[in-house]
């Protein structure tokens, strides 16, 4: 492992070091200020990164406050390795800027840029992310004119299983022997080249749409999940690696709270298995497996969120078209 951070040194070197040694130990990086009234040479740059090899591959974890990370056309020039960095944003707000695409990437998603060309990283918030520097000959041709710059969600898919095997991959980092690392290495770089498999992925162009992605990722992996996770707000939080506060936040503009589209899933699960069985399963059965505490829990959730109760819908069902247009 390899450790710098800013916060050892004065606040007037705190810039210089950051630039210097900590963006130069990467890939040439130029990093500065969002806001013409922040003064780094005054204020300082609290910045902190932990480094290990992974095999052919590097793993960072990165967090910092806000700023702008040009790697344009000098830094280029200079660069000795051809690598693609794989971000995954754990906190804050990235846009990412590569071969024309502008993207928003936030928490529970990963965007890749490639260092053989100009690119830039506007962190609009105090930020964290594991990063992944991978060799670029490892990578087809495709993938990297193609997928720079975009968003990928961590929630679902092949972006889901690469979410997880870099927040794993990296938690483990210090307890992986030099083999199991560089077993890991492959394992990233070869996820990561597959991505040129997957589903054409967003574009997104606005801040409001990186909430919108994360929040159809959410929703994603409740639909798959919903009867065998926890789907606390504590644990779907920590696996976006969001707050909880953020959690409800991606909420709030919603019709319904999470907690209510958790509920509406699973009475929505529940009255389709009952529909599917004709009602030959009891309630008592079905409550148990989609997460209700006793049946009339069950029932209130049937009333609040499908206006009926289950022997209502079951009646309603047995009843013909015309029949409800007449009942109506």
């Amino acid at each position: 492992m390899q450790l710098w951070d800013t916060r050892e040194k004065p606040a007037a070197e705190q810039h210089a070091y950051w630039r210097e040694v900590v963006c130069a130990a990467f890939t040439p990086l130029r990093p500065a200020e969002r806001d013409s009234r922040d003064d780094w040479r005054q204020v300082g740059l609290k910045g902190r990164v932990e480094s290990r090899p992974f095999g052919q591959a590097n793993g960072a974890e990165i967090s910092t406050c806000p700023q702008i990370i040009h790697h344009g056309s000098d830094e280029v020039r200079r660069v000795d390795d051809e690598v693609v960095f794989l971000n995954l944003m754990l906190d804050g707000r990235c846009v990412v800027s590569q071969d024309g695409r502008r993207t928003m990437s936030g928490p529970g998603t990963f965007s890749i840029v490639d260092a053989t060309r100009p690119f830039s990283l506007d962190y609009l918030d105090s930020w964290r992310t594991v990063s992944f520097r991978i060799p670029a000959g490892a990578i087809s041709d495709r993938l990297r004119a193609d997928a720079t710059a975009r968003t990928f969600s961590a929630g679902s898919g092949l972006g889901a299983v690469i979410g997880d095997t870099v927040r794993s991959s990296w938690a483990q980092a210090a307890r992986m022997s030099s083999s199991e690392a560089d077993a890991v290495g492959d394992a990233v770089t070869a996820l990561t080249a597959a991505l040129s498999n997957a589903s054409p992925v967003e574009t997104l162009t606005d801040i409001a749409g990186g909430d919108a992605a994360l929040r159809r990722s959410i929703q994603h992996h409740l639909e798959r999940h919903v009867r065998f996770v926890d789907t606390s707000p504590a644990a779907i939080a920590r696996h976006f690696a969001i707050s909880v506060r953020k959690l409800h936040q991606l909420y709030e503009s919603e019709p319904l709270t999470y907690g209510q589209t958790v509920m509406r899933l699973r009475v929505q699960a529940c009255a389709d298995e009952l529909r599917a069985e004709h009602g030959r399963v009891t309630m008592t059965h079905l409550a148990a497996k989609w997460g209700f505490s006793d049946l009339s829990h069950l029932h209130r959730a049937f009333r609040q969120h499908l206006g009926q109760s289950p022997r209502e819908m079951l009646a309603l069902d047995a009843v013909g078209p015309s029949e409800r247009r007449r009942a109506g």
